[in-house]
C-alpha cells in the first residue's frame, strides 16, 4: 500500500469516527501534495454532499471524473448532483457519458 493511500485511509477513518472536521482537513492537505490522487476528491464530494454543501460537492464530483475518465458510476453520481442541483443539461451529460464509459467496456 503507497503512503498517499494510507493516508488516505486513515483520514477516512477520522470521518468514521466522528472527526469531521479533521478529516475534511487532512484531505484537503493531502489534495494539495497529491493533486493527481483522485480518491481523495471522490472523498472531499461524499463528505460536502452530507454536509449539505451540494455546490462544493459538484466541484469535487467533477475533478474525480476528470482525474477517473473511465470510472462510470463517477459520472453517474455526478449526474444525481447535477439533478439535485437542478441543472438537467449537466446531468444528462454526465448520464451519457457514464452509459457510453459501460457501453464501451462492454466491448
Amino acid at each position: 500500500m503507497t503512503a498517499t493511500l494510507e493516508q488516505y485511509d486513515s483520514y477516512i477513518e477520522l470521518y468514521r469516527n466522528g472527526n469531521v472536521d479533521e478529516a475534511i482537513a487532512g484531505l484537503n492537505k493531502l489534495k494539495e501534495s497529491e493533486p493527481e490522487f483522485a480518491l481523495t476528491y471522490n472523498a472531499l464530494a461524499a463528505f460536502a454532499k452530507k454536509n449539505g454543501n451540494l455546490e462544493e460537492a459538484i466541484k469535487y464530483a467533477e475533478e474525480y471524473c476528470k482525474l477517473t475518465p473511465n470510472d462510470a458510476f463517477g459520472y453517474t453520481i455526478l449526474s444525481a448532483y447535477y439533478v439535485e442541483a437542478g441543472n438537467r443539461k449537466m446531468a444528462e451529460e454526465a448520464i451519457a457519458q457514464s452509459l457510453a464509459i459501460r457501453i464501451k467496456q462492454q466491448s
